[in-house]
């Protein structure tokens, strides 16, 4: 009994030192992905904030620090696709980004597009997130004035 208390012990010390806490990853989950904030940047390289614009406005998404590529090649480590939001706040990390009127996906890696916006003043966040359209906590917000 005494022998079978010792294995059991020594087995859970090696589960925990296998297990680690992950400091090396951000904390996140072997195997998934977890682009780290300081390391990845999303922007808007046009329009500029606080610019007056017509509609439909013209956008230029950029990245850096973080790989686009479409939807459909899954769940990549620091790879993903863009989203803006129009007048919402940007997603919380660790949920799946809606698909509405006011979450437009850029599902193929796209970094270019025209959104029609009403006149008036709105604000635009841009967000970075997985395969999975997960959010992840890459995102740049600006604020814009359409005539």
């Amino acid at each position: 009994m005494k022998n079978a208390v010792g294995i059991l012990a020594l087995l859970c010390v090696l589960l925990l030192a296998a297990c680690g806490d992950n400091e090396d990853n951000g904390g996140a989950l072997e195997g998934s992905p977890s682009p780290s904030p300081e390391a990845a940047s999303v922007a808007f390289a046009s329009p500029a904030d606080g610019a007056t614009v017509g509609s439909p406005v013209a956008i230029e998404m950029e990245a850096q620090g973080f790989t686009l590529e479409p939807a459909s090649e899954g769940v990549n480590e620091n790879a993903g696709h863009l989203h803006v939001m129009i007048d919402t706040a940007c997603v919380p990390e660790g949920q799946v980004i809606p698909a509405d009127e006011a979450h437009v996906h850029y599902g193929m890696a796209q970094t270019e597009a025209e959104l029609a916006l009403e006149p008036g003043e709105h604000e635009l966040c841009l967000q970075a997130a997985d395969g999975a359209h997960v959010a992840l906590p890459i995102t740049s917000t600006i604020s814009i004035t359409v005539e």
